[in-house]
């Protein structure tokens, strides 16, 4: 009985590591769909969780609507100490530098990780955020630039 008992909690315990992860991504997933909705309209909302976004409008589109897309993410490493995570989006603003594209994509990083700490399934260490003992990274790409976020 004892033995059943115990195999049951240690496969509990891996489910719930794995689940955590899919949670995270599934957010993810959101928080990126909702940044590019946000962007592709145009219209600043003066609230400090959305102050990356807003750099982006008043920086980079004008305040004109434009078509940002969220392309999709995907685990590209994951280990004990880290999850690596590409998230990739694009836009219709064709006159931008690469460096532009770069610091949009820190921007967007910027907001992602700050979703990302408010969830309950991850913590906040130092500077990095993490599901349990794995440091989420993001590398995010926009159109022609990049950016790494730990």
């Amino acid at each position: 009985m004892g033995i059943i008992v115990l195999s049951a909690i240690s496969v509990s315990i891996v489910y719930l590591k794995s689940s955590g992860d899919i949670s995270v991504l599934v957010e993810l997933k959101d928080f990126a769909g909702y940044a590019s909705s946000y962007i592709t309209n145009g219209v600043v909302v003066n609230k400090s969780e959305l102050a990356p976004l807003n750099e982006i409008i008043t920086s980079y589109t004008g305040y004109y609507g434009v078509r940002f897309s969220f392309i999709g993410l995907k685990v590209t490493k994951e280990n004990s100490s880290e999850i690596v995570i590409y998230l990739g989006f694009s836009h219709n603003l064709n006159n931008l530098t690469a460096e532009e594209n770069s610091r949009i994509a820190t921007l967007l990083g910027e907001f992602l990780k700050n979703s990302l700490k408010n969830l309950r399934i991850t913590s906040l260490r130092g500077d990095g955020i993490y599901i349990g003992e794995k440091r989420i990274v993001m590398n995010i790409t926009v159109n022609n630039g990049w950016s790494v976020i730990r």
